[in-house]
């Protein structure tokens, strides 16, 4: 009589067949809690940069995913105080990430060029200016960006910068 019935598989493929299964569904189920414990979530960090008389501060999207609200702020510390206007330089590459990128306050001045956008304000009262953004991630953006802001002299050239990075998880 001719059987239909296949032969038994060899004893060491269903070892490792099985061996793969647990090795796929551990993988799953670690990917699973990391989501649920809000790793590929948005996450925010500080860099901190010092340098011709000024303490910079930004507060910045270290890890986000597509369409996530995100803040960024700049805080830009003179321990003698503003006499002349503040001029900051930021990435612009590093904005395209977001939705909006409109900052508070309004620069009395604004220019750009391919690389960068040029912030101009006038000096405020007191040791302390603050910039920041309220804005959500682009939701097509699939990658992060490197960014960088920097205070200028009334020259131009950077006295102080801070660099950064975002990461987008999918």
């Amino acid at each position: 009589m001719i059987t239909t019935i296949p032969d038994e598989p060899p004893m060491d493929r269903v070892r490792r067949a099985r061996t793969l299964r647990r090795i796929g569904a551990t993988l799953l189920v670690l990917f699973v809690l990391a989501g649920a414990v809000g790793v590929f979530g948005t996450r925010t960090t500080t860099t901190r940069a010092e340098g011709g008389g000024y303490q910079m501060t930004v507060t910045y999207p270290s890890n986000s995913r597509p369409g996530h609200a995100v803040r960024f702020k700049v805080l830009v510390h003179s321990e003698k105080g503003f006499t002349d206007p503040i001029r900051i330089r930021m990435a612009s590459t590093y904005f395209e990430l977001f939705d909006e990128n409109a900052f508070d306050p309004d620069a009395d001045a604004q220019t750009m060029d391919a690389t960068y956008s040029y912030l101009e304000y006038k000096a405020p009262d007191g040791k302390d200016f603050l910039i920041s953004s309220d804005t959500r991630v682009e939701p097509s953006r699939q990658r992060g960006e490197p960014g960088e802001v920097s205070v200028l002299d009334a020259q131009g050239a950077p006295v102080v910068t801070a660099r950064f990075r975002t990461r987008i998880w999918p």
